[in-house]
């Protein structure tokens, strides 16, 4: 597979790889940043990539279409993963402030004596 495209396949083949591994939570952030780097490495590649193609490259550029089909579904899963968490994390800060100042939402008007006469 000596064509073009070689390259390119090899980028796409290697965000799929990344996105693939289990990804530690204390590692998300390093393994996101690489997905960036990788997406814009291969942002590059295809300015670079010009018709007209060989055979070869149509068989590799099929291959590619369909990597990054599933590299798509990954990223998907990947960031609802993420909008999973952070909505736990805000809930979680929530019912923590709600434990340190528990009457701080409560707008009662009990008890309270407001003289009308002036």
């Amino acid at each position: 597979m000596m064509n073009r495209l070689t390259s390119f396949y090899d980028t796409t083949q290697h965000l799929h790889d990344l996105l693939q591994q289990e990804i530690d939570p204390k590692e998300r952030e390093s393994i996101i940043s690489k997905v960036n780097d990788l997406i814009e490495e291969r942002g590059e590649q295809m300015k670079s990539l010009k018709p007209p193609f060989s055979e070869e490259e149509k068989a590799t550029a099929k291959k590619i279409m369909q990597l990054n089909k599933l590299i798509e579904q990954e990223m998907l899963l990947l960031f609802d993963n993420l909008k999973v968490e952070l909505r736990q994390m805000k809930k979680q800060k929530q019912s923590n402030r709600k434990y340190i100042h528990p009457y701080e939402t409560i707008q009662s008007r009990d008890g309270i004596y407001l003289d009308r006469k002036k």
